[in-house]
């Protein structure tokens, strides 16, 4: 009797009775309910009136880029683009293993490559070059304008520096244990609330995570991931989240012919908080490589790239827009 006692409370909670009053036990677990990260929406919004864009950026609601030789403007609200200066040659690098800092100073569109910075006026739609570097210290740059002050490195070295606006020098700013480069994204920094995050690729299909610390003079690593080829890939900043993914490259023969090539339609992404890495559902709508990201307003876009169709690389003259959603799932 004691044992019948002890019982059956767990089966007033695990059981039900039939039509004839005998006891059916459920064995079946519930279902728990997942969040996935989803992407939702990858499609063309616009035409460009340019390839190959080198670099951009959003000032007063509007997106400003610039490619080889030109500088353009885009207003969101009437989908269309502006041709605003012709005479842009080597303000910004081409991002296929080349890279750039750009940023806002004093209401201006600056842009550090590694020969020279150089500063646009929005009210009068010209450039010009604020300093000359003849040292190049900075290949290919990877930096970030935080507090009034530029810290700027290339993983080609070890070595952060720092550059002072008020008299345009650059000075060392610390050293730091340099890993082996096997590529970058278009964009590498990332910033979540006041932490700023440094992603490289420390294999051919691996990614690794570094959080850059000390007032920007260390990378402290946090976690790697193994993915598809991501180098020449993009990423953007998604609440607590690093989403980062497609990418690619091609190479040629002797004769100028497709010889092999690399590209990826997938995203993955790193939660903050956790420090973790998973998959996003659901693919872009083709591969794509050298693309720029820009958010603006909360939403995602993608700026031009390459693809490759039927041995052919494909230079992208597109604005594409792209949503990323955190659905339940089952």
């Amino acid at each position: 009797m004691k044992l019948i006692l002890k019982i059956l409370p767990a089966l007033t909670i695990l059981a039900c009775s039939n039509n004839n009053g005998d006891i059916q036990i459920d064995d079946e677990p519930n279902s728990k309910t997942t969040t996935i990260l989803t992407l939702t929406n990858s499609s063309s919004i616009s035409g460009t009136p340019f390839s190959k864009p080198r670099e951009a950026i959003i000032f007063e609601n509007n997106l400003y880029t610039i490619n080889d030789s030109e500088t353009f403007k885009y207003d969101f609200g009437t989908n269309t683009w502006e041709t605003i200066n012709t005479n842009s040659s080597s303000v910004a690098n081409y991002p296929y293993l080349e890279y750039n800092v750009s940023f806002i100073r004093d209401n201006k569109w600056h842009i550090i490559n590694e020969n020279a910075l150089w500063a646009f006026d929005f009210s009068t739609n010209n450039w010009t070059k604020i300093k000359q570097f003849t040292d190049n210290k900075l290949g290919s740059p990877i930096g970030v304008y935080s507090d009034e002050s530029l810290y700027i490195f290339s993983d080609l070295s070890n070595k952060v520096y720092k550059y002072d606006f008020e008299t345009n020098t650059i000075a060392e700013h610390s050293t730091f244990d340099k890993k082996s480069n096997y590529g970058q994204l278009t964009k590498s920094i990332f910033k979540i609330e006041d932490t700023y995050y440094f992603t490289k690729l420390s294999g051919y299909d691996k990614i690794s995570i570094y959080k850059w610390i000390d007032n920007f003079a260390q990378f402290e690593l946090l976690n790697e991931y193994q993915s598809n080829f991501i180098a020449q890939g993009s990423g953007f900043v998604f609440k607590d989240n690093i989403i980062f993914g497609l990418g690619g490259q091609s190479s040629v023969d002797e004769n100028g012919n497709m010889a092999s090539f690399q590209l990826n339609d997938e995203f993955y992404y790193y939660n903050t908080t956790n420090n973790e890495f998973k998959k996003i559902e659901n693919s872009f709508y083709e591969g794509r490589y050298v693309s720029l990201p820009i958010k603006h307003n909360d939403k995602f876009y993608l700026i031009g790239g390459q693809t490759i169709t039927n041995n052919e690389v494909i230079y992208k003259e597109t604005l594409d827009l792209i949503d990323f959603e955190f659905i339940e799932s089952q």
